[in-house]
């Protein structure tokens, strides 16, 4: 009896594991895109009247995110349900269509098969609601303007032209799709008339461009789409176009504040009263702030008295305003930083007029010109005066010029060491000889660097210890706080040790900039206006070469006005990276301007 049980168990078992499905081992990936069979209504067909729309495919398929992801034009408000069951999407339409209109719905990401999530290839169907069908269509790309990058994700827009609200910061768009990966676009099916196009990157989804945060590009002229055109290339660019506001003021701590809804590029103040007095501020927080220090009116009794202020402020787009403002102080505690020195300069020099810059963290009240010094280690070589300093209209930016001529450098170094080594270190000093004490131990460090240099039998070496010095108190802020010492190392470069990188700007009927970029689009040189033209002392690397015309001959780039259709100011680039190493001249890196497209040399070359 047991052995029947244990039978009939084994057979069950065996029946069951027969029956059992399981997922198949192995096998190549499927990378197949799914492939629509039917829909209804069918892609181009005319006469739809319906609300519901069917789409079959060959295989199961998933929905994701089909709220976002469907783009329905010409646009509307149109409520829809949708509903994936296995192979077959049915959308319906809460109420019906327009009549006698065509309609495009692209589905771009939202449906992907279900076992390895391909994408649907072309998602795009379109009919029309009449007996015709808009046919008219045109493509193109969207880049970034500094970098010819493509520009993923990014809305593309028409608007119709017979509306002057119709842009890109008010009105909606009637058309939009979206750009693919490599910054392409396609619209189909459109009808005829008069469009704008824009395209911005609609981080929040609202067809609205945001400019504060939303890079932005447009094309220059009206689109007169009544036969399908050609290519359209976009250039786009972030820059905050809204309108300069002034938002509040207040006292802040010891000092005044001025607040301003974005970034401001210059500030003036004046005091009507006597519009000769300098009035002491900075700009904080971006730009965003300006502080009026307190030090400015120490006549004004807190929180009773106040003072007329004239601000009159430019922000990057070179928009401005001019507010009155009255300004009064309350007593506090709080106290600022002491002034500091926040930028000094970088990178090694080449022989001839140097203009060193720095900058501070607030005004500059006075300057200690004594204090600032070209030394070799510690014993000054050239004394600066005020003659060689230059301070900006805020009293924070300086910049020291001098002339370093490497030959006469070292020559004067030559003669300081020869003379230094000639005392005699072991001769016992006079106590009160003060003087004679900072010698001698000058004497002896100078020495020891003699034999250094000496041992090493480099050029390089002669002016290891040459440098920018900025004693205490060199600079006096405002509040009459002092700077701290600091000191920069100054060399002078080797040609040996840099390459060249030269060429030529064939037929430029405008100004023009050509720029020396790094990998990371970073500006590092440029020269403008030269036909010929020749970048030194680039140091060993890979870079990037790039041309602005430079319509207005101001030396940088402009931006355009999307509302009136100026365009900006275009860049040509080489398209290839440029390898520089030590000692070597690159050629022959040429802009052709005589034929309105880029130049493209891909094929890197081995320069000599």
């Amino acid at each position: 009896m047991i052995k029947r049980y244990i039978s009939l168990l084994f057979n069950i078992l065996i029946i069951y594991a027969c029956a059992t499905v399981q997922s198949p081992t192995g096998g190549e990936k499927d990378e197949k895109a799914p492939i629509l069979y039917e829909s209804n209504p069918a892609d181009q067909s005319i006469n739809f009247k319906g609300t519901e729309i069917r789409l079959f495919f060959n295989e199961w398929m998933k929905l994701e995110q089909i709220q976002n992801e469907l783009i329905i034009t010409p646009r509307e408000e149109i409520d829809y349900e949708a509903n994936l069951k296995k192979q077959e999407l049915i959308i319906q339409l809460k109420k019906p269509l327009k009549d006698s209109t065509t309609y495009t719905f692209n589905f771009r990401e939202a449906l992907k098969d279900i076992t390895e999530g391909n994408l649907w290839e072309n998602p795009v169907i379109a009919f029309s609601t009449g007996p015709f069908l808009d046919s008219l269509e045109f493509k193109g790309q969207v880049e970034n303007v500094f970098t010819h990058q493509a520009q993923k994700d990014f809305l593309v827009g028409l608007y119709d032209a017979n509306y002057d609200s119709a842009d890109l910061r008010q009105g909606k768009p009637v058309y939009f799709t979206t750009t693919d990966e490599n910054g392409n676009y396609r619209f189909r099916n459109l009808k005829a008339g008069d469009y704008r196009l824009y395209t911005f990157r609609d981080s929040n989804n609202d067809l609205i461009n945001n400019s504060q945060s939303e890079a932005f590009g447009f094309h220059n002229e009206i689109i007169s789409l009544y036969d399908s055109i050609g290519n359209i290339k976009l250039s786009t660019y972030k820059r905050n176009e809204d309108t300069l506001k002034l938002k509040k003021y207040s006292p802040v701590g010891k000092d005044f504040i001025i607040q301003y809804n974005k970034g401001i590029k210059d500030y003036s103040l004046i005091n009507p009263i006597d519009s000769s007095q300098y009035i002491y501020a900075n700009d904080v927080e971006k730009s965003k702030y300006i502080k009026v220090y307190r030090e400015n009116f120490p006549q004004l009794e807190y929180e009773t008295d106040s003072v007329l202020l004239i601000s009159h402020v430019i922000d990057s787009t070179y928009n401005n305003r001019t507010d009155s403002v009255y300004v009064k102080f309350r007593e506090s505690r709080v106290t600022n930083d002491s002034i500091k020195i926040l930028t000094k300069p970088e990178g090694k020099i080449t022989s001839g007029i140097q203009e060193f810059e720095l900058s501070t963290t607030k005004p500059i009240f006075d300057i200690n010109y004594d204090s600032i010094q070209i030394r070799y280690d510690s014993i000054p070589v050239y004394r600066i005066d005020n003659k060689n300093v230059k301070i900006s209209a805020n009293k924070k930016n300086i910049s020291i010029l001098t002339k370093l001529d490497k030959s006469q450098v070292e020559a004067t170094i030559d003669s300081i060491t020869a003379y230094l080594s000639t005392l005699n270190t072991d001769t016992t000093t006079n106590e009160n000889d003060s003087v004679s004490n900072e010698t001698d131990t000058l004497s002896k460090n100078l020495s020891e660097n003699k034999q250094l240099y000496n041992s090493n039998n480099t050029s390089n070496s002669k002016k290891s210890n040459l440098n920018l010095y900025i004693g205490q108190a060199a600079f006096i802020g405002i509040e009459k706080d002092s700077s701290k010492s600091s000191s920069t190392k100054i060399e002078f470069k080797e040609a040996e040790e840099y390459g060249i990188i030269k060429g030529k700007v064939i037929g430029a009927e405008v100004p023009f900039v050509v720029e020396l970029l790094d990998e990371e689009f970073n500006v590092l040189d440029s020269i403008s206006n030269q036909e010929e033209y020749t970048f030194q002392y680039v140091e060993p690397g890979d870079y990037k070469l790039r041309l602005l015309k430079d319509e207005n001959n101001n030396q940088k780039w402009d931006a355009g006005n999307p509302f009136t259709l100026k365009e900006s100011e275009k860049y040509i680039f080489l398209n290839e990276l440029i390898t520089v190493k030590a000692n070597w001249e690159v050629i022959d890196k040429n802009f052709d301007l005589s034929v309105e497209n880029e130049v493209d040399n891909s094929v890197k070359e081995e320069d000599l």
